[in-house]
């Protein structure tokens, strides 16, 4: 019976008119018009190579967003991935040293465990996202600090040969952007055709609906959880990759940037509703304005300022869509 009650009320959450599109449709307009506005203003800006960049560098924070996009959709968000990011790419590191490039599957695993404590201190214990995750963010941050001799970075022995998954294109990307799209892909369809992706949409949509077919919704935060935690860890791999060692201090503040971009992607703050590829057209929105900016030669801190109104603008935008007549009559439809 459970079964068949979601599977229902994610069709019916697919197809409750066009409120959902609504959010959908606001990154692929944000990025086309930050495109523009960098194409007319630096003359850079449509190279070939910055092109590239963009399309290597943006999947960190589209990593990041994914994961934090599985927590929204339940009502809880997640301030630690950021930090769980950098003790992944320790991690990483760590182990690729000690045993080779499988080794660099100990930072997915990392982050996966931080984020199952999350999950079960959130979901079991029943703790505000807030307390569980800011905490963990100081803890975690602590720890990479710890286990590195004061924050300093981690060399890879093989850097070359991993450095070349990072950079080199086979064809058009390098092997670790086509394999975080390949992770994209498969977060589409985990969201979109399992039973797990619906049991996470309903139980931020509708939990008592959910608890009253006998859904356990402690268990659907633990591995929305686990699930953040585990992209954070993927996001940390590809930090590595890229820099060629491990980063304990990377990270800092791109827990907000992958708030802002799974909002600006349509994932509703207050949960329910989620879309895996708007979500990455979010994370490259903020990457392009980030490299439009530095183009242009605005200092970094002009940048961070940028990225504090886009998140602030993010969150009025969801709360504007939301106030619309159409929202709350589609809404009724679909419950």
């Amino acid at each position: 019976m459970s079964a068949r009650f979601l599977r229902r009320s994610a069709d019916g959450l697919r197809a409750a008119g066009s409120v959902l599109p609504i959010p959908f449709r606001v990154a692929p307009l944000c990025l086309i018009l930050a495109v523009a506005v960098f194409a007319a203003t630096a003359p850079r800006f449509l190279s070939l190579g910055n092109a590239a960049n963009i399309g290597a560098q943006v999947w960190v924070l589209a990593l990041l967003a994914i994961g934090q996009m599985f927590v929204l959709a339940t009502r809880g968000f997640d301030i630690s991935v950021g930090a769980v990011a950098a003790l992944s790419s320790v991690c990483a590191a760590m182990a690729c040293n000690a045993w080779g490039l499988p080794g660099l599957a100990a930072g997915a695993l990392a982050g996966l465990f931080c984020g199952l404590v999350n999950g079960a201190l959130v979901g079991t214990l029943g703790l505000q996202p807030v307390v569980a995750t800011l905490g963990s963010l100081i803890a975690v941050r602590g720890l990479s600090l710890l286990i590195t001799g004061d924050g300093q970075v981690v060399p890879l022995d093989a850097a070359g040969a991993v450095t070349r998954l990072g950079f080199e294109p086979m064809p058009i990307l390098p092997p670790a952007s086509w394999a975080a799209l390949v992770l994209a892909v498969g977060a589409a369809l985990l969201v979109g055709r399992s039973l797990a992706g619906r049991r996470i949409l309903m139980a931020g949509s509708n939990p008592e609906a959910v608890a009253l077919v006998g859904v356990d919704t402690r268990r659907v935060q633990l591995w929305a959880y686990g699930l953040c935690g585990l992209f954070a860890g993927l996001a940390g791999v590809l930090m590595t990759v890229r820099a060629g060692s491990g980063l304990p201090t990377e990270g800092a503040g791109m827990e907000l940037q992958a708030i802002a971009a799974a909002v600006i992607g349509g994932t509703a703050l207050s949960g329910g509703i989620a879309s895996v590829a708007a979500v990455v057209i979010g994370a490259a929105f903020i990457q392009v304005l980030l490299t439009g900016l530095n183009l242009q030669g605005v200092s970094p801190f002009v940048a961070q300022i940028a990225v504090g109104v886009v998140i602030i603008a993010s969150g009025l935008l969801e709360t504007l869509l939301r106030s619309l007549p159409s929202f709350h009559s589609q809404s009724r439809t679909r419950t």
